[in-house]
Order: C-alpha cells, then sequence, then structure tokens
C-alpha cells in the first residue's frame, strides 16, 4: 500500500504521521507535583541566600555571640581568644562557601528533574536528608545566634515539606525505574 500525500506535498517529502498526545490530565498532574518540588527547592535556596547575606551583614555579632558561648577557660590569654576568633570566623567564611556550593547543585539539580533523570531525583532525597542532619546538629548545638536557628527551624520545615512533595505519587511516577522490554 502507497502511503497518500496530500496535494500541497512534494514527491520527495515524507508523509506526516498524525501528532501523539498524552492524556492531558495524567501530563498536567506530574507537571503540576514537579512544579510544586521545584517551587520548594527553590524557597529552600533563597532561605540560604538569605542567611548568608544576613551573615555576610552581621558577621561580627555572629563571630562574638560565638565567642561568648564558647568553652574557654578563665585563664584563657589574649592570644588564645584571638585564635579561636580566626578559627571561628573561618568556619563561619566556610560555612558560607558551603552555601554557595550547594545553591550551585541545587540549580543543577533542578535542571537535571526538569529533563526527568531519575539520578537527580534519587540524589534529591539524599540532600534533603543530608540537610535535615546538618540543621538539626546546627541547631542543637547552639552555636548561632536565635535569629539563625529560627531560620534553620524554617530551612527543616521547607525540607520536610520538599521530602513529602517528593514523595507524592505523581512525581515518583515520573521518576519510576523504566521496565525493560
Amino acid at each position: 500500500m502507497q502511503p497518500s500525500f496530500s496535494s500541497d506535498s512534494t514527491p520527495g517529502d515524507l508523509p506526516s504521521a498524525p501528532p501523539v498526545e498524552m492524556p492531558r490530565e495524567e501530563a498536567s498532574r506530574g507537571d503540576k507535583a514537579l512544579r510544586l518540588v521545584l517551587v520548594i527547592m527553590f524557597v529552600n535556596l533563597g532561605l540560604s541566600v538569605l542567611t548568608a547575606i544576613l551573615t555576610l551583614i552581621l558577621k561580627d555579632s555572629v563571630l562574638d555571640f560565638q565567642l561568648a558561648h564558647a568553652h574557654l577557660p578563665a585563664s584563657a590569654t589574649p592570644a588564645e581568644i584571638d585564635l579561636l576568633r580566626r578559627t571561628l570566623q573561618t568556619a563561619l567564611w566556610s560555612r558560607l562557601g558551603a552555601m554557595v556550593l550547594v545553591s550551585a547543585v541545587y540549580i543543577w539539580r533542578a535542571y537535571a528533574l526538569r529533563r526527568g533523570s531519575r539520578g537527580a531525583y534519587i540524589r534529591l532525597y539524599y540532600i534533603c536528608i543530608a540537610g535535615l542532619g546538618g540543621i538539626a546538629y546546627l541547631i542543637i548545638a547552639g552555636q548561632y545566634p536565635v535569629w539563625m536557628r529560627v531560620e534553620q527551624g524554617l530551612q527543616a520545615v521547607v525540607l520536610i515539606a520538599l521530602i513529602v512533595a517528593v514523595s507524592r505519587p505523581e512525581v515518583r511516577a515520573r521518576f519510576a525505574k523504566r521496565q525493560n522490554g
């Protein structure tokens, strides 16, 4: 059987296949669920960036808080106190550097999720769990002022919401293992 050509096609053109459409309801539900995951990711990223900016602005206050709550012997010399302050400052800068790195990873993971990467989906669980563990440590350790612990608590709530959003059936179905055959 010869394929039929429309009157506006030339003899060398191939016939076009009819468009294939996914059921709109399924695609729309999966897109909305993934969009929610991405929005929550970027809310968490926004909180991290806000904390980084505030930490830069209030770095002396944060360092003073940490120094005041450090367990120093009463006989500590000014040189020992100065060494501790520099160590705390290095740790603070390292934390800010880690925030920048995590921000880049978040953007990269969001792009991979939009592409449908199952690996990015799995890594997002690990990122959330590691983030919650780190936040729990920082809050319990009490190394930072109250305003930073409140922000970290907000981030923990956002990460829990992210785990819930990623665990929704629509999202899991979108990143399910492909069956061979």
